[in-house]
């Protein structure tokens, strides 16, 4: 439930730059602003002393609960909205996909059903587009119905056969209706050819560890299909959104086509930031996997440079959340010892065990989690494992076996063309980019909210409602101490990844409330969200969102 709350002496940091006051929030929404405010009654006061006051964060790049029909990942809107809270992320705007056999409302209406109930924070959706209607009067219409539904932008693929790919003509198709109706088009450019003929030739010649990740997807596919995609969406006056650039070429092409009057956008991610190629040599190259991968050691600071200057839009994560049994391939529920050891329990015991020690998937699932998941009480929970372990331990060895079995470990069992690509990144994007950015000079908070919060927000239709500090926004508020040192664990992290590529990395800069209608969700390393809190945000189509 909102509450009124006064945030004194801290720094409130916008796009357009710092001011030292006081924010005061009544019900769901920013109130007022104004120097050395009285706390009136009944209100509760955050001391700020030495912290920044930003907008909550929206990150425009996630993918919470995915399924890509061939993968997916282990978590739910319960899961992902607690990691994005605890990073002071208070809006996501995640993807509904338009299966085959869908049109577009019915996948926004399966992913609302996904997400209503168990969202903790604010989201919103592009929809993602794979199997097209035929008639161009009804790829038209389905553009209309995006606008309808407050989803006002779509994603496509250059890359990805079967279940993603859309060919020239496909895409010219979409970006031209998108186009009539202010639809922003989303793109994760890889051309496709070059990636499927690099990655036959390593196959051919044996080379299928993660070590060969980076090769099989080259930079040059990622350059050429931003420049087709900057192609056709000008000839088909279309609004353009490039999606996680990992190369400083990309963003330069986007940022060159703007002068001469193209609404073209790029993002980057703070993996391309911060990691490089490098990662695929080292101890753990699965912590590495993702589309595009990361590059040379030289493309980092380039494309700080390029966030610096104003040339990149925008920051998202591409957070998914795959787990490190869906990483390094380990199922050990087809493991002879481990199901003789399950086999001991009853079928109400042997699904909570499942569950509580993460067997199926990895996620090693909390007692409130599971009795969510079987529909019963945290105290049924918690007698059917006093009686699972009674059973397993009056069995030899079988309580030991299980144990081992639900701890991740050893080498990655699969190739890199069978590995789930996505890294979670949600609760580490904000500190991520305070540490390397503000912190090292690169850029300043200002730049920092810009990027993260306001600029996200303008391009999908969520100002000012999302990404500002003003009276009559959502009270979304994160408050960060700019000073406070931490070394980043996965083990203190709130996703169920059970790793993070950043591991031991020791940031500078740390969320100590996070804020969201009002509701303070995250207070000094405690998650306080709520089940079902999390609203859907509808966005505004580019025209009207511009014009604002």
């Amino acid at each position: 439930m909102a509450q009124n709350i006064l945030i004194q002496h801290g720094t409130l940091v916008t796009a357009q730059g710092e001011l030292r006051a006081d924010l005061r929030i009544v019900g769901e929404r920013i109130h007022s602003i104004g120097v050395d405010l009285t706390p009136e009654a009944g209100e509760e006061v955050i001391d700020a002393t030495h912290c920044l006051v930003l907008p909550g964060i929206v990150d425009p790049h996630v993918h919470i609960q995915l399924d890509t029909g061939i993968y997916r990942t282990a978590d739910d809107w319960a899961v992902g909205t607690r990691t994005a809270a605890c990073g002071g992320v208070t809006t996501v705007v995640d993807f509904a996909t338009q299966f085959p056999g869908q049109d577009v409302r019915q996948a926004v209406a399966n992913r609302l059903a996904e997400a209503q109930e168990l969202a903790q924070i604010d989201y919103s959706f592009h929809v993602m587009l794979t199997q097209l209607p035929a008639d161009d009067a009804e790829l038209d219409r389905w553009m209309a119905d995006l606008v309808e539904l407050g989803c006002p932008s779509a994603k496509v693929y250059t890359t990805y056969r079967p279940n993603y790919y859309q060919d020239d003509y496909s895409l010219l198709r979409i970006l031209r209706a998108a186009g009539r109706h202010g639809v922003v088009v989303l793109v994760h450019a890889e051309n496709d050819a070059l990636v499927s003929g690099a990655t036959a030739r390593l196959v051919a010649e044996g080379k299928t560890d993660l070590a060969y990740h980076g090769a099989a997807r080259p930079a040059l596919a990622e350059v050429e299909a931003v420049q087709r995609m900057l192609l056709l969406a000008r000839e088909a006056g279309c609004p353009l959104y490039v999606v996680h650039n990992s190369v400083a070429r990309s963003a330069e092409l986007i940022a060159a086509a703007r002068p001469a009057g193209q609404v073209a956008f790029s993002e980057t991610c703070p993996q391309y930031l911060v990691l490089d190629e490098t990662v695929y040599a080292g101890e753990h190259p699965e912590w590495g996997i993702m589309q595009p991968p990361l590059r040379h050691p030289d493309e980092p600071e380039r494309l700080w440079q390029l966030v610096a200057s104003g040339a990149v839009n925008a920051i998202g994560t591409d957070h998914c959340d795959y787990t490190l049994l869906q990483k390094l391939g380990l199922r050990p529920l087809e493991e002879p010892t481990v199901r003789a050891a399950l086999d001991l329990l009853t079928e109400e015991q042997r699904e909570m065990v499942i569950l509580r020690t993460g067997l199926r998937d990895g996620w090693a699932r909390e007692r409130r989690e599971v009795a969510y998941t079987l529909g019963t009480s945290r105290e049924a929970v918690r007698r059917l494992e006093n009686e699972a372990v009674r059973r397993l331990e009056g069995a030899n060895g079988a309580l030991e076996t299980l144990r081992q079995a639900a701890a991740p470990n050893g080498r990655p069992r699969l190739p890199f063309t069978q590995t789930p690509g996505g890294i979670p990144g949600l609760e580490t994007s904000l500190p991520l980019m305070a540490t390397y950015g503000v912190a090292a000079g690169r850029i300043t908070w200002p730049r920092l909210v810009q990027l993260m919060c306001t600029a996200p927000a303008q391009i999908f239709g969520l100002y000012p409602r999302k990404g500002s500090l003003q009276p009559g926004a959502d009270a979304d508020v994160v408050v960060f101490d700019p000073n406070a040192q931490w070394t980043v664990h996965a083990a203190n992290l709130h996703n169920i990844a059970g790793y993070t590529p950043y591991e031991g990395r020791r940031l500078q800069g740390q969320v100590r409330f996070t804020i969201s209608r009002g509701r303070v969700i995250y207070r000094a390393g405690e998650f306080l969200g709520e089940l079902g809190s999390g609203r859907f945000v509808e966005g505004r189509p580019f025209a009207a969102a511009v014009g604002h």
